[in-house]
C-alpha cells in the first residue's frame, strides 16, 4: 500500500487475501490501513469466517477472533465488526475510527440497491471515476432500478464519463437520464457534452454546468486540454 507500518502484533506467515481490494495483508495493522483507506468497499461479506480463523491461526489473536465470532453469531452489524478490528490495534486514531463508523452506519437499514448507489456516489465524489462508472453500470442492470432513480443514475454515470473526457459516452448517458427524470440539468449536461465531443467549448453553458456536478475547475481543465490539442 506504499506505506511503512509499525506492527505491534505478529506477522502472518500466510497472508489473508482481501478480495475487494485484490490485496494480501500480513498484519492487523495492514488490514486496518486497508479498511481506513477503502471503507467504501467494505461490505457485509467482509464479516467472513475465513478472516476470523486467519486472525486466530496466523496472528494468534484468539480474544479478537472470539469477539468477532460472537458479533457474527449474534447478528451484529458491519460497523460493530469493523470497530472491533480497528480497536484491537493502535493504527487508527479515535477520530479516524469515528469517521469510519459514520460512513458504515449510512449503509445500515438500507436495501442492497441503496447501498450500491451510496458507494457509487462516493467513488464519484472522491474522483475515482472508473470505479464509479463500473458501480453505476452494475446498478443499471438491477431490475429494482427504474424511473427517476434510473435517470439519476444515468446522469451520474454521464458525469463519471465526462470527467474521464469521454464526452460522447457522457452525452448518451445524459440523454438517457433526461428521458427518465425530465431534469433540465440532464438536458443541459447533454448539450455541453455534445459540444465538447465535437471539439467546441460550451461557452454559453458555463453557468448551467456548475449546477449539475461539473465544477468550473473541471470545465477549465477541459478547455486547457482543447487549447493544447490545437497548438
Amino acid at each position: 500500500m506504499g506505506e511503512l507500518l509499525l506492527c505491534s502484533s505478529e506477522l502472518a506467515s500466510v497472508p489473508y487475501y482481501v478480495e475487494s481490494g485484490s490485496l494480501n495483508v500480513y498484519s492487523l495493522e495492514e488490514l486496518c490501513c486497508y479498511m481506513q483507506l477503502n471503507i467504501d468497499l467494505i461490505e457485509p461479506s467482509f464479516m467472513d469466517e475465513e478472516l476470523i480463523c486467519w486472525l486466530k491461526k496466523e496472528l494468534k489473536l484468539e480474544t479478537l477472533s472470539s469477539q468477532l465470532k460472537k458479533i457474527v453469531s449474534e447478528g451484529g452489524s458491519l460497523t460493530e465488526f469493523v470497530t472491533a478490528l480497528v480497536s484491537a490495534c493502535s493504527y487508527c486514531t479515535r477520530e479516524e475510527l469515528y469517521g469510519m463508523q459514520e460512513k458504515l452506519q449510512e449503509f445500515e437499514n438500507k436495501s442492497e440497491t441503496e447501498c450500491q448507489k451510496i458507494r457509487a456516489d462516493r467513488f464519484l465524489e472522491k474522483g475515482r471515476y472508473y470505479m464509479s462508472q463500473t458501480a453505476y453500470q452494475k446498478l443499471l442492470e438491477s431490475p429494482e432500478v427504474s424511473g427517476l432513480l434510473e435517470g439519476n443514475i444515468y446522469h451520474n454515470l454521464g458525469t463519471a464519463y465526462a470527467r474521464q473526457f469521454l464526452f460522447e459516452e457522457a452525452a448518451k448517458c445524459y440523454e438517457m437520464a433526461y428521458e427518465r427524470n425530465q431534469n433540465p440539468a440532464s438536458k443541459q449536461a447533454k448539450e455541453a457534452a455534445e459540444q465538447l465531443a465535437a471539439g467546441k467549448l460550451p461557452q454559453a453553458q458555463e453557468e448551467h454546468i456548475s449546477n449539475f456536478e461539473m465544477p468550473q475547475t473541471v470545465i477549465e481543465t477541459w478547455k486547457d486540454t482543447y487549447r493544447k490539442s490545437r497548438r
